[in-house]
């Protein structure tokens, strides 16, 4: 068996855009040292029945409605970071950001894309630890794949 390529939890970047044109800049607020993208499907269930015995128990099957995505990150507060996340949360609004897989492995490597709302920021803090943050976004229409070759 061939051992797999395995990356750093380090490579996992959550980036926020600064919503500049024509070009817009992508960086990481410091301080996340848990980072995630999760994605869900909504589903909706049909019965089908048995055309040859309408007696016979019916089978579900199901029809994919909508998907979402949802990013999260915690760590320890950086002060630096902390405008960014009060900032985009209290607006309101979306804001592009991207999910990126850091590798220099152009066939496997590259980013998720797409227009998100921070629903949540918490701080939380403990005597003898650090300030800690908890930030997640919930997608505001597609999210789309990039190649890191792109």
């Amino acid at each position: 068996m061939a051992k797999p390529t395995t990356l750093s939890a380090a490579k996992l970047l959550i980036l926020l855009g600064d919503g500049a044109t024509p070009t817009e800049a992508f960086t990481a607020p410091c301080g996340l040292t848990t980072k995630g993208i999760n994605f869900s499907a909504a589903s909706n269930d049909i019965t089908v029945p048995d055309c040859d015995d309408p007696d016979a128990a019916a089978w579900s099957e199901r029809v994919i409605s909508a998907l979402s995505g949802t990013v999260s990150g915690s760590g320890v507060l950086a002060m630096e970071s902390l405008e960014t996340w009060r900032e985009f949360f209290f607006s309101g609004v979306s804001k592009n950001a991207r999910v990126k897989i850091d590798t220099t492995l152009a066939n496997n490597g590259g980013y998720f894309e797409g227009k998100f709302i921070c629903t949540t920021f918490n701080l939380t803090g403990e005597i003898g630890n650090k300030i800690q943050v908890e930030i997640e976004l919930q997608n505001d229409g597609e999210i789309t794949w990039v190649d890191a070759s792109a």
